[in-house]
């Protein structure tokens, strides 16, 4: 067979007049828009350009290979990177505007060493379990 069983077109039309709607419904908040897994396999370039022209003011990504490929394509909006495993290059984050989910000491310290000026977000367990850092390292997180 050389047809696929399954395919997702996705109408570049009407994202931007969700995104438009969203806008309206959010008002004066700051909009991100998630593009991450490639815009969960439907194209993150596209997708995120009408994002960004339709009133989006951040793009959201799982890591920073997937930050970087929107840069490569010449956008420019603030982009969130919020996992990170042991080989993250931060110094190529930071090189390229990167806003940084950081959720544990070590990787703070990894990008306090980077050169350049970080842009970090913290992240915190709040009882989910999902990549935040636990209530017992808070303390040493915001020292």
């Amino acid at each position: 067979m050389t047809r696929p069983l399954r395919e997702a077109r996705v109408d570049l039309d009407a994202v931007a007049h969700n995104i438009r709607a969203l806008r309206e419904y959010s008002g004066d908040a700051k909009l991100m828009i998630v593009v991450k897994s490639r815009a969960y396999g439907h194209g993150a370039v596209p997708i995120a350009r009408a994002a960004v022209a339709a009133g989006a003011d951040w793009l959201g990504v799982v890591d920073i290979a997937e930050a970087l490929e929107l840069r490569a394509a010449g956008i420019s909006a603030p982009i969130l990177a919020w996992l990170h495993g042991a080989e993250a290059d931060f110094d190529l984050a930071i090189a390229a505007d990167i806003d940084l989910g950081i959720h544990y000491l070590e990787q703070l310290d990894r990008v306090a060493a980077a050169p350049g000026v970080a842009s970090v977000q913290l992240k915190v367990d709040t009882g989910l379990g999902r990549n935040g850092a636990a209530e017992s390292d808070w303390p040493a997180l915001f020292a």
